[in-house]
């Protein structure tokens, strides 16, 4: 990832530099402080907590619900339409990007909007009967809102902390583990006393209370339309090249458990209520996990966190998820992924999101591919395996390119 470093003179640096032609961001050096000079929070910067938690608990927490949603789709509505043709409107969820506009727009404006597409998407939603419908209302209206809102509440972490900013990062970041772990208890409890439209608008109107609290409590941030302060920072590194491609590989089986671990446990026979649970219990363990990672990752370097994090992700997913059919061998298995694989979300600059996020677009509907009918145990087996391998795959890359950045020793910092 790209860092800063202050010079003699004043003046930013940057350590490990995007990629060039293909990914590169924008540093407005007049105003982000050097090294010496972050706030390490602040007034600013702890009030902004709270409002950073519930605006990603509002958007991301109810990307991370995908997997019961996936599964009440193929067992109500569009029963008829193959897994991975449903999952499309799930990893559309994890698909949008909208850390460009934030340099043009600022904040306050983003998360207005955004606010109004979430809550407008989903209210939509509740009203949707066609395979289409679905798709426009809840895997593009609300995933651009939510990513509006997303990208606002991160984006004033890296300018009120840096040498806790790994903590600061997890502590808000926490807050879709936790939107995870109610949401998908919310629309199962909910859906099986009141009708399914129903479920969707206390929702909506969940999430519209939260943010038009937060709308009113935001603070606007400074930034500027003139493009020629900044200084835009391109250039060729094939570590960069490496991070990217291991983050890309990452995401693409990353999101598989996470979308399939319900509707596998029901092709076990397991209940709907206990199958649906493993989501939040997975999601659950990364409320903690995301704090401790943060928290280390200010003193043992973010991507030597994250390699091992994925790569313990990687080998449970197939030493585990593969061969267990037990419910208390899914619990187990829900826990450990939720607390190893959380980390990997905030390893890359958000120009090289772009890259991750169309990796996770196309992961869900291979794997529903894989599965076929869901009939036959070795394709779950294989979406399984499809899973692991690429995680497995991205830890190795990114192994390497913490070899390539600081050598072999263990006790470098990266």
């Amino acid at each position: 990832m790209a860092d800063t470093q202050s010079t003699n003179s004043g003046q930013i640096s940057c350590r490990t530099p995007p990629l060039a032609d293909v990914v590169s961001t924008q540093i407005d050096l007049e105003k982000l402080p050097t090294d010496n000079h972050f706030p390490e929070g602040g007034t600013n910067g702890l009030v902004d907590g709270p409002r950073r938690f519930f605006s990603v608990f509002c958007s991301f927490g109810w990307a991370n619900a995908i997997g019961v949603v996936q599964d009440y789709y193929e067992t109500h509505q569009l029963k008829h339409l193959s897994s991975s043709t449903i999952g499309w409107i799930a990893s559309l969820q994890l698909f949008f990007f909208v850390g460009r506009l934030f340099d043009v727009a600022g904040p306050r404006y983003l998360f207005i909007i955004g606010t109004v597409l979430e809550v407008l998407g989903l209210m939509m939603t509740s009203i949707c009967s066609k395979y289409g419908e679905f798709l426009v209302c809840q895997g593009i209206i609300t995933p651009i809102g939510a990513a509006f809102i997303f990208y606002t509440a991160l984006a004033a972490v890296p300018t009120h902390f840096h040498r806790k900013r790994g903590l600061a990062m997890g502590l808000s970041s926490s807050g879709s583990s936790l939107g995870g772990t109610i949401f998908p208890i919310m629309v199962k409890k909910l859906s099986q006393t009141i009708s399914y439209g129903w479920t969707m608008r206390a929702c909506a109107f969940l999430i519209l209370g939260l943010l038009v609290m937060l709308v009113l409590l935001l603070r606007p941030m400074q930034h500027t339309k003139d493009s020629k302060k900044f200084a835009s920072m391109t250039t060729r590194s094939i570590l960069q090249i490496v991070l990217v491609v291991a983050s890309m590989l990452t995401f693409w089986g990353l999101f598989i458990p996470i979308d399939f671990v319900t509707t596998a446990a029901r092709h076990y026979n397991i209940s709907d209520d206990m199958a649906t649970y493993l989501i939040s219990i997975l999601n659950g363990a990364s409320v903690v996990s995301r704090i401790v990672t943060g928290y280390i990752d200010d003193h043992a370097g973010r991507h030597n966190v994250n390699t091992i994090g994925i790569l313990t992700a990687g080998i449970l997913t197939l030493a585990m998820w593969i061969p267990s059919t037990k419910l208390a061998q899914l619990i187990v298995y829900s826990v450990i992924y939720g607390f190893a694989s959380v980390q990997s979300f905030l390893s890359v600059q958000h120009a090289a999101r772009r890259f991750r996020n169309f990796a996770a677009l196309i992961g869900i509907p291979i794997a529903g591919a894989i599965i076929g009918d869901g009939s036959k145990q070795a394709r779950w087996q294989g979406m399984m395996a499809f899973a692991g391998e690429l995680i497995v795959l991205g830890s190795a890359l990114q192994w390497c390119g913490r070899v390539m950045k600081v050598g072999w020793s263990l006790r470098k910092i990266f």
